[in-house]
């Protein structure tokens, strides 16, 4: 039996979500997860964590590995973001496709596991950055990157190249000009936390907003004068920056934003388009990071309803979702607890002059319960949740609900769980599509419609 430290041999079976490769050890087949291998390795590895059902290595060497190529970001393998740049685009394709067949096996045919479509766009198709800011001990010197996987380790990066390079061009003018302070997680002082960068594809136009280490009073005290001499400065520099924002977040937290933010100049959104389809969008709304992937997978939405439905699009944020889809709608209903999300909701229903809709604004699983005592019916409910997934007592709540359910799921794990529940209560899926929103990660989108009965 394998021991904690040992070094052994062995071959790759295939990979994991998560973007481990499994490989089975000696004659009990012991399960042996191994982190950036890939399917046909052989490799030497160091047993790293070890329990009764399996263990974690680490590569040591790489005997043979056919499938293997160079990264082509010169930060891979210190950079936390991308975890998947050691194989081709069209292979790692074709391993999220085996990973889904492998995960949803159990719960619906194979055949009806479509293979994953492909982002249209692979490089330069990240359109939100949160960078965290820190500061070297001796020098000072302004740090913006991302951190190094499982740590808090900053890796300073000046060229992303997964992001629109205008972005890389600006942090470094962040890193030059920036006058006050970064933040240090051991003291909890410092002033600059994070940046964000909320970019359209369709105008180009940026948001950026400073994630400050204060209040909103001490900002007036101390900052305000600086901070608003260093959006003029970048802003007559970048005209693209089209609005710049300030969002307090004082407390010791891994949470990047808190819900107080100040408008320090221009406007409040910038124009994202997909389709026919307008959005606004805002410095801190959830709106998908990559517009082109984004397009194909509302189009495996659409393709779902059929014309004159009544549609429930629950989690629904900006309205993104139900409006691309407004075209098949006798009736849109709307939920989303984010006050912020609902808000431009509602201008981005005007804006793409739809009047066939309604706002629910509140937790998802209480508006779910309070239809069903209304005994409201929809052709269609729309369900993007968070990575957790949904509620077992508001799944059951939807099943009353509607007759047919399109569920979007950034999980995969918990959207199996979540077939569980539905097909209990008589919901049969009907297929699952994967959609690489995320390139060059493990990442997944999944879209699976259930009919009823």
């Amino acid at each position: 039996m394998i021991k904690l430290n040992d070094v052994i041999e062995v071959e790759i079976e295939k990979l994991t979500y998560g973007n481990d490769g499994l490989a089975r050890y000696g004659e009990e087949k012991f399960v042996v997860f191994v982190k950036d291998a890939l399917p046909e390795d052989k490799l030497k590895v160091k047993i790293t964590n070890l329990n009764k059902k399996f263990a974690r290595a680490q590569i040591v060497e790489i005997i043979n590995s056919p499938n293997r190529i160079k990264p082509f970001c010169a930060l891979y393998n210190a950079c936390g973001s991308c975890n998947c740049q050691n194989a081709s685009y069209e292979y790692l394709i074709t391993q999220k496709t085996l990973i889904l067949k492998d995960i949803f096996k159990d719960v619906i045919e194979e055949d009806k596991i479509y293979p994953v479509i492909k982002s249209p766009e692979i490089l330069e198709y990240r359109h939100k950055i949160q960078y965290p800011a820190r500061q070297t001990k001796n020098s000072k010197r302004i740090l913006l990157g991302y951190f190094k996987e499982n740590s808090h380790d900053l890796t300073n990066i000046k060229f992303c190249p997964i992001q629109p390079n205008i972005i890389n061009e600006i942090t470094q003018f962040v890193r030059d000009n920036f006058e006050l302070d970064c933040y240090d997680e051991k003291t909890n002082k410092g002033l600059l936390k994070n940046i964000l960068f909320r970019v359209s594809n369709y105008s180009k136009d940026i948001l950026l907003t400073l994630v400050l280490n204060c209040s909103q009073d001490e900002f007036g005290e101390k900052y305000d004068n600086q901070i608003f001499r260093f959006f003029r400065k970048i802003t007559s520099k970048y005209s693209l920056i089209k609005g710049g924002f300030v969002n307090f977040n004082y407390k010791k937290t891994n949470k990047i934003l808190s819900d107080e933010i100040l408008k320090i100049t221009g406007d409040d959104f910038i124009i994202e388009k997909l389709g026919s389809k307008q959005y606004k969008i805002g410095a801190t709304s959830f709106f998908q990071v990559n517009p082109w992937a984004a397009k194909e997978l509302f189009d495996v939405v659409n393709s779902c309803i059929k014309p004159s439905s009544t549609i429930l699009d629950a989690y629904g944020g900006v309205g993104a979702i139900g409006i691309y889809v407004s075209d098949k709608a006798e009736h849109i209903t709307l939920i989303e607890e984010n006050e912020n999300a609902t808000d431009m909701a509602l201008e981005n229903f005007k804006i793409n002059e739809i009047q066939n809709y309604e706002i629910l604004k509140g937790d998802a699983k209480k508006h779910f319960i309070n239809l069903e005592k209304e005994k409201r019916n929809f052709d269609y409910v729309i369900l993007d949740p968070p990575r957790s997934g949904c509620e077992k007592e508001g799944l059951f709540a939807i099943a009353k609900l509607a007759k047919n359910i399109v569920y979007v799921s950034c999980n995969p794990q918990t959207l199996k769980r979540d077939m569980g529940y539905l097909k209990e209560i008589g919901f049969n899926p009907k297929f699952v599509q994967g959609v690489d929103l995320f390139p060059y990660t493990h990442h997944i989108e999944s879209v699976v419609l259930f009919e009823k009965g």
